[in-house]
C-alpha cells in the first residue's frame, strides 16, 4: 500500500500547494464531486461543490494572503483507492503587512474517483490554545 499512501501525501501537498497561491480553480479540481466540507471558519457542515468554492472563493480572493505549511503528516491506508490523511498544519495570514499564523489540524478523507484521487471529506481546525 505504499503506493497508496504516496498517493495521498500528494494530494495533501496539491490541496496545501493551491491553498497557497490562492488557486480557487486547483483547489477545487482536488474535491470529489460529493465532498463534505468543514473549513477553520465554517459554521455549518458544507456538502455541495457551490459551497465549498464559495467558502474558498471568500477566503483567498480577498486582500489577505496565505501560506499553508504542512508538517507531522500521518497517512492510513485504508485500500488501494481509500486513504486517511493527518495532518498538523500552519497557515500564514499576512494582511496590511502584518502577518499573523494559525496553528490547525487537518484531516483528509482520500478516494480514487475514476483513476484520479479526491478530496472526500476535509476538516480543519484551529490548535488549541
Amino acid at each position: 500500500m505504499t503506493q497508496t499512501i504516496n498517493d495521498a501525501l500528494d494530494l495533501a501537498e496539491r490541496w496545501s500547494s493551491a491553498f497557497t497561491q490562492a488557486d480557487v480553480n486547483a483547489v477545487m479540481s482536488l474535491f470529489a464531486p460529493d465532498a463534505v466540507f468543514l473549513g477553520t471558519s465554517s459554521k455549518t457542515i458544507v456538502a455541495s461543490t457551490e459551497g465549498i468554492k464559495k467558502y474558498f472563493e471568500n477566503s483567498l480572493l480577498g486582500s489577505r494572503r496565505y501560506v499553508s505549511v504542512l508538517t507531522d503528516i500521518h497517512v492510513t491506508a485504508l485500500s488501494h483507492d481509500a486513504a486517511m490523511i493527518t495532518a498538523l498544519n500552519t497557515i500564514t495570514i499576512t494582511d496590511n503587512n502584518q502577518s499573523d499564523d494559525v496553528l490547525g489540524r487537518l484531516s483528509i478523507a482520500a478516494r480514487k474517483y475514476e483513476g484520479e484521487w479526491k478530496i472526500a471529506q476535509f476538516h480543519r481546525s484551529a490548535m488549541p490554545e
